[in-house]
């Protein structure tokens, strides 16, 4: 481990404040912008407009302003804003936080006292390894603790996934945790770093849908081959925190004559202190992550893809000849099944793989039936002539 190569990680620095003082700003600076302000004006004269809107959006804006009782969150999958009562939003958060398994609610004291401790012990995990993470991660973790100091939580809120449709007479929510105003998030951007790069190494990892489009276009398929996809149910939440840790601390160790970018034991101290140690805030009430992982925290998609990947290393291997192409991106699985003839057959070993992808740790995985054509992310794939066609989904 060579500890200069951190500096290779230019995302970690400290914002300057500095501001220019009158003494800067050269003396004919004010005059050319009062110059270039008054022809502005000559060419754009206020005016009142006629609206843009349509009759029933201005109604719906109406009828907006006279309900101060709703709130507007944003949606999941990037789908805008919906509206939600504060009562019901208030509900819809408390069925995640009540339970047990993973939060538990503190007092300010307890909350206040344990923000305080978790700050004590990053100063000590920073002055112990200052020499080995360099300069401007010990600076933007000192930073970001001092700025959050008078509050320093992370913020609870969630994002209704209207993509998936009602269930049981509700929305369906995802929890999101935003640590940007908690006092590990410098470390927790630090782990994100050091962590990434090993995440990019895992078999199933793409980038983007631009990637994936790459990666697909340059298959040729059999002519009994199909689309499947599958998806992690509540994945962050249900990725078990001492299990994880302990797998990829393991994982870690193992291929630790590889890693040249940071001390892996140095790395497995922070990712105990950001992830067991997850205090944050609904409204005034404060609460203690005690198990899962919190999306909203940095390197929660780098810990998650990794966590699985170490199974996928056990179990893909196994399918190959089923399975001769599978890609993850985080919680949402593509693959290629080659299907036997008879359906029977194939369908049981459908079944099969199905039984063996939720046999890691508790986490669970709902999948589409192979087919020819499949909505995957942003994209609608399509089996056309043993290639696969691919187009962006209507609506994005």
């Amino acid at each position: 481990f060579d500890s200069s190569s951190s500096v290779k990680f230019s995302k970690l620095y400290v914002k300057s404040k500095w501001t220019p003082t009158d003494l800067d700003v050269p003396s004919w600076d004010s005059a050319r912008l009062g110059k270039f302000k008054r022809r502005v004006q000559k060419i754009f004269k206020e005016r009142r407009a006629t609206s843009n809107l349509l009759p029933h959006q201005q109604e719906l804006l109406t009828m907006l302003l006279e309900h101060p009782e709703l709130l507007f969150p944003e949606t999941d999958k990037g789908l805008g804003l919906c509206a939600v009562t504060y009562a019901q939003y208030v509900e819809d958060c408390l069925k995640h936080l009540r339970n047990e398994e993973c939060y538990r609610q503190l007092t300010e004291e307890e909350a206040t006292a344990a923000a305080a401790d978790l700050t004590n012990e990053i100063r000590i995990w920073v002055r112990r390894y200052s020499q080995v993470i360099g300069n401007n991660a010990a600076s933007v973790i000192h930073n970001h603790m001092n700025e959050n100091a008078n509050s320093p939580f992370g913020q609870f809120y969630i994002l209704y996934k209207i993509h998936k449709g009602m269930k049981d007479g509700a929305w369906p929510t995802r929890p999101v945790c935003s640590d940007v105003t908690s006092v590990p998030h410098g470390l927790g951007k630090f782990v994100n770093q050091m962590l990434f790069p090993i995440a990019q190494r895992q078999r199933s990892y793409f980038k983007d849908s631009f990637e994936l489009k790459r990666r697909l276009d340059e298959l040729i398929l059999q002519p009994n081959a199909l689309i499947f996809t599958c998806d992690a149910t509540a994945m962050y939440t249900n990725i078990r925190t001492d299990d994880a840790l302990r797998e990829i601390s393991k994982y870690l160790r193992e291929i630790e004559d590889t890693i040249t970018h940071v001390n892996v034991e140095v790395l497995i101290e922070a990712l105990t202190l950001v992830f067991k140690l997850n205090y944050f805030k609904l409204g005034d009430i404060f609460w203690h992550q005690t198990s899962g992982t919190a999306m909203g925290t940095p390197p929660a998609p780098a810990w998650a893809t990794i966590f699985f990947g170490l199974y996928e290393d056990i179990l893909i291997p196994k399918w190959t000849t089923t399975i001769p192409f599978y890609l993850r991106f985080i919680d949402d699985g593509i693959g290629i099944w080659i299907m036997e003839e008879d359906p029977e057959i194939a369908m049981a070993q459908f079944t099969q793989f199905k039984q063996e992808m939720d046999a890691w740790f508790g986490l669970k995985w709902t999948f589409t039936k192979p087919a020819s054509t499949v909505n995957f992310m942003d994209l609608t794939i399509s089996i056309i002539f043993l290639k696969l066609e691919i187009a962006l989904t209507k609506g994005h």
